[in-house]
């Protein structure tokens, strides 16, 4: 089973993904996956052309609410994958590199899931936050600081740039950056 880990964070050689889902809503006992998009980060850099994306295909009804952050409607994901699919052909390109986003215990379960619902072995990489990232580097410089947790604020205070935010692949992108800069000692 996968585990949102908070020792130091120190990819396997010198690699790790930045990992981001769109969903149906933010329950993840009822939520299907709409999108699912990962960047690899490999020696200081971020490698967008490298990068996984997959829309996904769903019968399932949206949040209203969901829709207005992620901007995906069933007509933009109904000629997706399955989420079978998608989340194995995810899994194949990850292979056994170590995983990074924001709220990353949702994603991994989201794709356990599915993975689990399919029959097939549940996703178990090392998965990191950069929330918990975050907060230590803060915490590290000012013990009574109290750090913020929502990505936006914490992507301000880092001074990353916000392209195509509530996209799969712009949150990726966005988490990869923040990594970068926590990872030089910045934050």
């Amino acid at each position: 089973m996968w585990r949102v880990l908070r020792r130091p964070l120190v990819p396997k050689a010198g690699e790790i993904v930045s990992l981001d889902l769109e969903t149906s809503s933010l329950d993840p006992k009822t939520a299907v996956i709409l999108s699912i998009a990962a960047v690899p980060v490999r020696d200081r850099r971020i490698l967008l052309s490298e990068g996984f994306e997959r829309k996904v295909a769903s019968d399932a009804p949206v949040d209203r609410e969901a829709v207005k952050y992620h901007r995906l409607r069933p007509v933009d994901v109904a000629q997706g994958a399955t989420a079978a699919d998608a989340a194995d052909d995810f899994v194949a390109w990850l292979g056994d590199r170590p995983v990074i986003g924001y709220c990353t215990g949702f994603d991994c379960a989201m794709l356990d899931r599915v993975l689990r619902e399919g029959g097939r072995p549940g996703f178990e990489p090392d998965c990191f936050d950069v929330r918990d990232l975050y907060r230590r580097a803060i915490l590290r410089r000012n013990p009574e600081d109290s750090p913020p947790r929502a990505l936006d604020e914490i992507l301000a205070r880092l001074g990353v740039p916000v392209v195509a935010r509530h996209t799969a692949r712009g949150d990726a992108t966005a988490v990869a950056m923040a990594y970068l800069l926590l990872s030089e000692g910045r934050g």
